[in-house]
């Protein structure tokens, strides 16, 4: 594979470059919480709360419909890993999830699974509950 325009050998197939998309959130003492959402163009457009990856159409219409501003971070969490638990292939555990919070006090910190736990609990238990 070959990036660029041309070269000695024309029978070289030209490829463009992988790009990526990322998710950026942090805090400021101007805006407070800021979450933008990068594209492999350079794009950048700033959200409240969006999602990225194979499920991201289904988890944007349930953030969406579900995120308020006035949320607690617990609340968000728990938003969060339900979203998750929902539009995930595989079921959602303390090994196949991460979730990081970024906050005034503590800065950027990554949750320990004992942590997620609980919080897994209760989305996969309303989820349950919804379907009854």
């Amino acid at each position: 594979m070959s990036f660029g325009e041309g070269g000695k050998d024309k029978k070289v197939k030209m490829s463009r470059p992988f790009g990526v998309s990322l998710l950026l959130a942090g805090i400021d003492d101007v805006k407070g919480p800021q979450l933008f959402h990068t594209d492999p163009s350079g794009t950048y457009v700033e959200y409240k709360a969006h999602a990225i990856g194979s499920g991201a159409e289904g988890a944007v219409s349930v953030l969406q419909e579900k995120y308020t501003p006035q949320m607690t971070l617990d609340q968000a969490k728990a938003l969060a890993t339900r979203v998750l638990a929902d539009t995930m292939e595989e079921k959602l555990s303390a090994t196949n999830f991460e979730m990081v919070t970024v906050t005034r006090g503590e800065g950027y910190r990554l949750l320990h699974p004992t942590e997620l736990a609980p919080i897994i609990e209760r989305a996969v238990a309303e989820a349950a509950a919804e379907l009854s």
